[in-house]
């Protein structure tokens, strides 16, 4: 029974499986087992780099010719793109005249568009690329295809990649070291974008801007804010270079313009009229246009562009900047990303009152007034309650550790050295420029007065100490005596702010001749007080009136400069009575000087010893000839 049992059950699984049907053997049919002796034709494609070109073609190593190179860097395969970029960055190092004069118009499209490349190495090579194109070509050559550069550093500087927005700003660079007046009469289109890298707008209900932070990059906020920061100061700097050429040009004379109508058929050239030979400036016949069409930087759109800036600038300041005074030092100590960002900013404000300065007068609003009522309160809470600064573990800024105290003497020189010179001069500079700006009747706050006394302790005690490793921040100097003497003076005065020690220790180093270079740049300062008329205060001084009777001794000296000459005669015009004395006890000593004198950038060497011969007139009246 049970054999029988497991039979069945045997049986029963094998009836379940699935059975697969054999299919029925398919022969091929007749025929086939014949040979086919036709066959196929192809083409042989011939590399390209084997194709004969013209003897004047200029080839790279691979012979690819330009319009060949430019075709693949629209290729899609990254290699190829790299690849024609290197080539033809080989090629303009070598032939870039020849190939600019024909070329330049699809080479400068080309390379453009690669700045919106998605490889890295691709963008970067494009650039140095771009650079050899826009080196030797003027501006003249440039306007035409100022558009194309324009429109692919906008789309750079706004791309959704953050990596092709970052190297937008190397992009800018470019175009700042090579056609920096092209960049600067479109400005009224980049600067917008610089507001977009680092911030982004309100709601509806809340007008403004707020900055914001950059994810998933390598780059911190703040350093990230300093790189777009530090592009911003170049390219207002541009700007303000724009804006002075301008200036001069529109302040010079005016070419005679003789008006030919359509009935004349020659040019008088004979006739008795003074005329010149005018080449046609076409840069300035497009800034005309611009101009008359409103398509330049003007003082409305710069005065709403400052009022988004600002604001961005003084949180981008207070997210780095400590929140008090450490007690034990003089000097607020800030990091060295705080030091970066300080540079950046002090230079962008700097550069903005320059602005101001040329512009204030095209505007229904004054820009100075304005300026100072909504910035000047931010600006004082921000940077000057907090001054001076210095950086943080720098050399001198605080007490050494006894560890390193036997190593001090070998870094005596670097103790002197103040690594924040430069911007808290800046920093004082800028708000010296505030206070210059006052109404009649108004006077200062007992709170700005001691800010004022706080700026010119720290300048008095900079100017005691000077040495000549501080020579690099002279122009910051420079440029706060100026804003100091010429601009404020006459409201601190008014204000029983005295200046009278200021002038003394600016005398004295502009009298030590151990400070040469120092003491050039300090007479060219004192020289203009000289010429201003209006700064009554000053030339009240007795400082002021002790330097120039001593003014005669430079005409005694080896060397001096044809400026510091014509200053002289300006200055016997003017104050005769306080250099007569010393022009007379060294009459003969002065004449005979003048015949062996060295005379700096003079054009006619014997009209400037004769200008020093001349100085005598107004005692005995006599002329040298």
């Amino acid at each position: 029974m049970a054999k029988g049992h497991k039979h069945l059950k045997r049986l029963k699984s094998e009836k379940a499986k699935v059975k697969l049907k054999a299919k029925k053997t398919k022969h091929l049919p007749k025929g086939l087992n014949v040979t086919d002796p036709s066959f196929k034709v192809k083409k042989i494609v011939i590399r390209e780099q084997l194709k004969q070109h013209d003897e004047t073609d200029i080839l790279s190593k691979r012979k690819l010719n330009i319009k060949e190179l430019l075709s693949r860097l629209q290729h899609h395969n990254s290699t190829v793109r790299q690849n024609a970029v290197k080539e033809l960055k080989e090629i303009l190092s070598e032939h870039s005249l020849k190939l600019l004069s024909s070329q330049f118009g699809p080479l400068l499209q080309g390379i453009c568009a690669l700045s919106l490349d998605k490889e890295r190495d691709i963008r970067r090579n494009s650039l140095k690329v771009l650079s050899l194109i826009l080196g030797p070509v003027s501006n003249d050559q440039l306007n035409p295809y100022c558009d194309v550069l324009i429109s692919y550093l906008r789309c750079a500087m706004t791309h959704i990649d953050p990596h092709i927005k970052e190297d937008a700003l190397l992009f800018l660079d470019v175009l700042v070291q090579n056609c920096s007046n092209i960049l600067a009469r479109n400005s009224y289109k980049v600067l917008p974008n610089f507001l977009d890298m680092i911030s982004r707008l309100h709601t509806e209900m809340k007008p403004g801007r707020q900055l914001v932070t950059t994810l998933n990059s390598k780059n911190t906020n703040v350093k990230w804010r300093i790189k777009v920061l530090e592009r911003l100061a170049t390219m207002f700097s541009s700007i303000v270079t724009f804006f002075k050429s301008q200036h001069i040009i529109s302040s010079g004379e005016s070419a005679k313009v003789i008006t030919v109508n359509k009935n004349t058929r020659y040019i008088p050239i004979y006739t008795n009229i003074n005329s010149q030979n005018c080449e046609v400036d076409f840069e300035r016949i497009d800034n005309e246009g611009r101009n008359n069409s409103n398509n330049t930087l003007d003082a409305d759109e710069l005065m709403s562009y400052i009022e988004l800036l600002m604001p961005l600038i003084f949180d981008s300041w207070i997210e780095v900047c400590p929140d008090e005074k450490n007690i034990d030092y003089s000097a607020l100590l800030i990091s060295t990303e705080a030091l970066e960002l300080l540079k950046s900013i002090v230079e962008i404000i700097q550069l903005i009152i320059e602005c101001i300065d040329i512009l204030y007068t095209e505007c229904d609003v004054n820009m100075k007034f304005w300026f100072k009522s909504n910035f000047q309160d931010s600006y004082t809470k921000n940077f000057v309650s907090k001054f001076p600064y210095n950086k943080l573990g720098a050399t001198g800024c605080f007490l050494p550790s006894i560890r390193n105290r036997k190593r001090q003497q070998d870094f005596a020189i670097d103790n002197s050295y103040d690594i924040c010179l430069g911007y808290n001069l800046a920093i004082c500079q800028i708000y010296v420029w505030f206070t210059s700006i006052q109404s009649d009747d108004k006077m200062m706050s007992k709170l700005m007065k001691n800010y004022c006394t706080s700026v010119i302790k720290y300048l008095n005690g900079k100017l005691e100490i000077w040495s000549d490793i501080n020579n690099t921040v002279l122009p910051q100097l420079t440029k706060l005596l100026r804003t100091l003497f010429l601009k404020a003076s006459k409201v601190w005065y008014k204000n029983s702010l005295d200046l009278s020690e200021t002038l003394q220790s600016v005398v004295n180093a502009c009298c030590n001749q151990s400070k040469r270079e120092m003491q050039l740049q300090l007479f060219s300062v004192i020289s203009e007080i000289m010429l201003d008329h209006t700064l009554h205060e000053l030339h009240r001084e007795s400082a002021f009136k002790e330097f120039i009777s001593t003014l005669p001794n430079l005409l005694l000296k080896s060397k001096i400069h044809e400026n510091t000459i014509q200053i002289i005669n300006k200055i016997v015009l003017r104050y005769r009575g306080w250099i007569q004395k010393e022009l007379v006890a060294n009459y003969k000593d002065i004449i005979e000087n003048a015949k062996k004198i060295e005379i700096i950038g003079s054009e006619d060497n014997k009209q400037s010893r004769l200008m020093i011969c001349n100085l005598f007139y107004f005692l005995d009246t006599q002329i040298f000839y």
